[in-house]
């Protein structure tokens, strides 16, 4: 659950009539399950487009019972650097935040040692029940080109918290302006057989999961993959693969000794694909 409600009072309603959205773009996609936050919001998904040029961002959060009353909430945290080791260190290194009920909008930003109050000139806040949409220009989150964030729900009756949901479950999401989506730093691979490709045999290339910034997650053990192709090319031949992602390959066992075996593998997660380069020596 978010911490940013202690610090939540309703600011007068400033929803705006219309959001300003960014040119059709990729976005970045990220699920969450349902059915999981009690009475508050159920959030099960965000969709994040970002306008490089411009540094225009939205955020499309969708679900159910979304901001429905003062005390049903949605929030919006980010980390704007990416490091959970900055900015407010119990709520995974948040520097600004957005509080959203029925008929209003907060917008805070850390100061270091607090939270302060911020008069946002970008900002465009529109929706609740089943989607919530904000947006905002990078300008006034740090001018960030890629940051973590975290929609939230929390809802009261009385004093008594009656259900939340975070989005994600564990950590935060990243969104990176270069791919309009989640910033993939690496990709571990695992090949049959693991000394690499020999000829007159099968060889397969599978990714067995990704880094990403570090995003205050608790769980070490690495995301993979949604989906994953292959294409190859052994000196000057295409080879045609297939299996999960076209990524096993028959060797030829003929003058195929000594050569290099390219791979391209495409991998695709939360709306982002990254294509990484392996080269083999064939054996």
């Amino acid at each position: 659950m978010s911490n940013h409600f202690r610090g939540f009072t309703a600011i007068a309603a400033m929803f705006a009539v219309a959001l300003v959205l960014v040119p059709t773009a990729a976005s970045g996609t990220y699920g969450d399950p349902a059915g999981d936050s009690g009475s508050a919001g159920d959030v099960t998904g965000v969709s994040v487009i970002g306008d490089k040029q411009g540094g225009q961002l939205v955020f499309r959060i969708t679900g159910t019972n979304l901001a429905t009353s003062e005390l049903n909430m949605v929030f919006l945290s980010i980390d704007s650097d990416s490091n959970p080791l900055t900015g407010d260190l119990t709520d995974h290194g948040t520097d600004y935040w957005f509080g959203v009920d029925n008929d209003s909008y907060g917008f805070f930003r850390w100061t270091g040692s607090g939270w302060t109050w911020g008069a946002p000139t970008t900002v465009r806040v529109t929706g609740g029940g089943n989607q919530v949409m904000i947006s905002v220009n990078r300008s006034e989150l740090g001018n960030t080109a890629a940051f973590n964030f975290i929609a939230s729900t929390f809802a009261l009756s009385g004093q008594a918290a009656t259900g939340s949901d975070d989005a994600p479950n564990d950590g935060m999401f990243n969104y990176s302006f270069d791919v309009n989506g989640p910033r993939i730093d690496s990709v571990d691979v695992q090949t049959k057989p693991s000394a690499g490709p020999k000829a007159g045999k099968k060889f397969t290339v599978t990714p067995t999961g990704l880094h990403l910034p570090a995003d205050g997650r608790t769980n070490t053990a690495l995301p993979t993959p949604e989906t994953y192709a292959c294409t190859a090319k052994l000196g000057n031949r295409t080879l045609v693969g297939t299996g999960t992602g076209s990524c096993t390959y028959s060797i030829p066992k003929k003058k195929t000794r000594g050569k290099r075996l390219i791979v391209h593998l495409t991998v695709n997660y939360e709306g982002t694909s990254q294509v990484v380069p392996l080269s083999f020596k064939v054996a």
